[in-house]
């Protein structure tokens, strides 16, 4: 018997139970519900408040290309700073219907807690900022163009594409290098302008006992109808400096990029220009080498036989 008073309290506390349950949730949806219809009409004033600005950054955008179609900017920065206005333009709207739905929304408060995050954020994308922010000085500035052949480090190349992130040079072997715009900005850069014409640099050294003006007819003639080379402007040959170990010869040349790679044309150069040398009996040193010259009476010289002893 008292187990069966038991069960039927067990049984009273469960379905109270439950039915409290159904109401809580009843309540709440049509609280939800309630809150909702409501909200609805600073849902439909902040959808509005989206819209209008949503439509004012296409016109920015709008704007903003066609102001600088007449200039000198580049056209992939026009795009990307149209993109950025447009971004910033439909942000500003998404805040101000925030407001505009939830009146306590304050965006100093949320400034403030997004300060950390964006702090941390910031700090670990420092080199993507970097690059990307690089990469609109240089579109903006525009130091060097497409085609142009730059030297960046150890590294040169010309010019095949200039991106926001990276710039893209083709270097003498074919090979294609990415080079980060943030190290294109922040290092040294030496430029040759866009042209089919570029110029070579050759040195070599030669002994001061040599005559160095045939030296440099012999280097003309070397260098005269040799493929690869261009005769307008034509080849140069001077003495660029005097040092201890001998006299530093400089030649330069031009060549068409459009028809010969540089690599090759400066091989056959370098091998007609040795070649020319020896058959002249002129000895060729790499510029900054060590030259041991011994004086030819000594060397003609026989050896003396050593004097003898006199016996006392």
């Amino acid at each position: 018997m008292v187990l069966i008073l038991q069960s039927i309290g067990w049984w009273e506390w469960l379905t109270k139970l439950v039915t409290d349950v159904q109401q809580t949730v009843l309540d709440s949806i049509e609280a939800m519900v309630t809150g909702i219809f409501g909200r609805m009409p600073f849902l439909l004033a902040g959808l509005i408040v989206l819209i209008i600005f949503w439509f004012l950054s296409k016109l920015v955008k709008k704007i903003f290309l066609i102001a600088t179609r007449r200039t000198t900017v580049d056209a992939r920065l026009r795009l990307l700073i149209s993109r950025i206005l447009v971004v910033v333009v439909v942000g500003l709207g998404v805040l101000t219907a925030l407001t505009v739905v939830i009146p306590t929304f304050n965006f100093g408060s949320l400034i403030a807690g997004l300060g950390f995050s964006s702090f941390v954020v910031g700090f670990a994308t420092k080199d993507i900022l970097n690059n990307f922010l690089s990469g609109i000085l240089i579109l903006w500035q525009r130091p060097f163009h497409i085609g142009d052949y730059l030297f960046v480090g150890n590294n040169q190349g010309k010019v095949e594409y200039i991106g926001v992130r990276a710039t893209s040079l083709r270097k003498d072997d074919g090979e294609l290098i990415l080079i980060p715009n943030g190290d294109m900005y922040s290092t040294a850069l030496t430029i040759r302008g866009k042209g089919a014409k570029r110029r070579m640099n050759m040195k070599f050294c030669v002994g001061y006992d040599e005559s160095h003006e045939s030296v440099k007819e012999i280097t003309r003639a070397a260098l005269s109808g040799l493929e690869g080379i261009v005769l307008d402007p034509p080849p140069k040959v001077l003495v660029s400096e005097l040092i201890a170990d001998g006299v530093n010869i400089t030649v330069n040349f031009w060549i068409n990029t459009n028809e010969s790679k540089p690599l090759e044309v400066y091989d056959r150069a370098a091998i007609a220009i040795v070649e020319k040398l020896n058959e002249a009996d002129v000895e060729v040193f790499p510029p900054g080498s060590m030259i041991v010259q011994r004086p030819k009476e000594e060397t003609d010289q026989e050896p003396e036989e050593p004097k003898k002893k006199s016996d006392f």
